[in-house]
C-alpha cells in the first residue's frame, strides 16, 4: 500500500537525512540511470551518488524598481555512506551536500524578506557545503543527528511546504518558511523519536547562520544557544489523511533592540531571547481510491513569534496543493499559496518615527504553480507570483518563471 505524501513527510526523517539520495536508490528516476550497474554495485556497498541541476527564470510581468529578468543556475551533489555496508557498524550514515550555483536572482529591487526564487536564497556564484551530518539510527523508531544541517533540504520531502528550493513552490515562504529563529543552515543535534503516529522532534543548535561557511565551526555557541521542541501527529479526519503539527523553538542569541534605532540608522542598544510558536495542518481533500499517494489538500501553517529581536511578530503561510491534480498525470505537482509576514512592530515604529520618504509595512505575496514531469528525470514548473515590498514607495509586482530539473 503506498503511503500518501502526508504520511511520507512523517516518517521520512527516521529513514536518513538525506533524502533525495534514498528516493534515487534505485535510480529509476535519473537520466544516468544505473551506469551500468556501477551505482547499485556502490549502493549495495554503502555508498549512493545523486545529482541534480536545476535552472530558474523569472522576469516581472509589470513595473519593478529592476525591470530585468533574473537566471539562475544551481548543481547539488548529494552522497551517502552507509557504515553498515561498509562494513563498519549498525545504524550509522554520513550525509552531504554539495551546492554550485551562478547567475542572478531576486534582483528586482524589491525590498523584501520573501525571496520569489529561493534556489539562490542568500548566496549568489559560490560552491558550498551546506549538509554535512552523522546520522544514527537507535532503534527503528529512534534516530539522532549531529553535524551541519541545512534547514531548507530538511524540509524538502513535505507535501506541500519544502521542495529543497529545487521542486515545489519557488518562493521561500513555502520552501522554507522563517521562524526567525532557526537559520538557513546549522550546526547542531537533531533527535528523533517515534510513538505510533506520533513523530517528537528535538533539537539543540548554534545560532548563527552557517549556509555559505562550509564546514567552518569557528566560534560555536559563541552566539548564545537555540533549541526546539515539537511533534508532527498523522491521523485521520472525514476518512482524510491528516497531519497535525506543533513546534517551538527559542534562542539565547543577542540581536538589535528594533525600539533603539537612531537617526542616522544604527541600533544603539540590544535585545535578547527571542521566539518562535508554529502551529500547522494538513489535511487532504481528494485522494486517489486505492492510492492515497495520487492527493492534493489543505495545508495552514502559522506562527507567533516576540518581534524584538526576531525580525517577525506573526507568519502565515497556506493554500491548496499536492500531487495528481489530474490523475492520468500521477506524478505532476502543483500549488496555490498565500503568504503574510507580520514584521515587528517595534521595528516598523522605529523606522516610520523617522522623516523617511518611506514606509515600513507588512509583507504578503501569492503564487500559483504547476510541475510537469514529461519523464522521470525530468521536471519543468511554470510559476506565476504576486509579491509586495516591505516598503510602501515600492509598487507590487507580478513575477512569470520557469523552472527546469534534472535528475542525474
Amino acid at each position: 500500500m503506498r503511503r500518501s505524501p502526508i504520511a511520507y513527510s512523517l516518517t521520512t526523517i527516521l529513514t536518513g537525512f538525506s533524502a533525495a539520495a534514498i528516493a534515487n536508490s534505485t535510480f529509476d528516476n535519473t537520466l544516468s540511470q544505473d551506469w551500468g550497474g556501477v551505482r547499485t554495485s556502490m549502493a549495495d556497498s554503502g555508498i549512493i551518488v545523486n545529482a541534480e541541476y536545476t535552472n530558474v527564470y523569472q522576469a516581472p510581468l509589470d513595473t519593478t524598481p529592476k525591470n530585468q529578468s533574473n537566471t539562475s543556475h544551481r548543481f547539488d551533489l548529494f552522497t551517502q555512506f552507509d557504515f553498515e555496508a561498509l562494513g563498519l557498524w549498525q545504524g550509522g550514515k554520513l550525509n552531504t551536500q554539495v551546492v554550485a550555483s551562478s547567475g542572478k536572482a531576486n534582483d528586482f529591487g524589491l525590498v523584501q524578506i520573501s525571496s520569489p526564487n529561493s534556489t539562490l536564497f542568500a548566496h549568489d556564484d559560490s560552491v558550498m557545503v551546506p549538509t554535512f551530518n552523522y546520522s544514527h539510527q537507535i532503534s527503528p523508531a529512534t534516530q539522532v543527528m549531529v553535524g551541519k544541517f541545512d534547514a531548507i533540504e530538511i524540509m524538502r520531502p513535505a507535501s506541500f511546504y519544502g521542495g529543497g528550493t529545487r521542486h515545489g513552490f519557488m518562493n521561500l515562504a513555502f520552501s522554507a518558511p522563517p521562524s526567525g529563529v532557526v537559520p538557513p543552515s546549522f550546526v547542531g543535534v537533531i533527535a528523533n523519536h517515534r510513538v505510533g503516529n506520533t513523530l517528537w522532534n528535538a533539537m539543540v543548535f548554534d545560532p548563527r547562520d552557517r549556509y555559505t561557511e562550509n564546514l567552518n565551526a569557528k566560534g560555536l555557541f559563541d552566539d548564545g544557544v537555540s533549541a526546539s521542541l515539537g511533534f508532527a501527529h498523522f491521523t485521520k479526519l472525514f476518512d482524510r489523511q491528516t497531519l497535525l503539527s506543533v513546534n517551538y523553538a527559542y534562542s539565547t542569541e543577542k540581536g538589535a533592540d528594533f525600539s533603539s534605532l537612531t537617526p542616522d540608522l544604527n541600533f544603539e542598544a540590544t535585545a535578547q531571547y527571542k521566539y518562535n510558536a508554529r502551529f500547522q495542518l494538513s489535511h487532504n481533500l481528494v485522494e486517489r481510491e486505492g492510492n492515497p499517494a495520487e492527493s492534493w489538500g489543505l495545508h495552514l501553517r502559522g506562527s507567533l513569534a516576540d518581534g524584538n529581536p526576531n525580525v517577525f511578530h506573526a507568519t502565515f503561510a497556506g493554500g491548496l496543493g499536492g500531487k495528481a491534480l489530474f490523475f492520468e498525470r500521477p506524478m505532476d505537482t502543483w500549488g496555490l499559496g498565500y503568504y503574510y509576514y507580520d514584521l515587528s512592530d517595534d521595528l516598523q515604529d522605529s523606522i516610520n518615527a523617522l522623516p523617511m520618504p518611506y514606509k515600513l509595512r507588512n509583507e504578503q505575496g501569492f503564487e500559483a504553480y504547476y510541475a510537469y514531469e514529461p519523464v522521470p528525470w525530468l521536471t519543468v514548473t511554470a510559476d506565476l507570483q504576486y509579491v509586495t515590498s516591505a516598503l510602501n514607495t515600492q509598487d507590487k509586482a507580478w513575477l512569470a518563471g520557469l523552472r527546469t530539473n534534472i535528475r542525474f
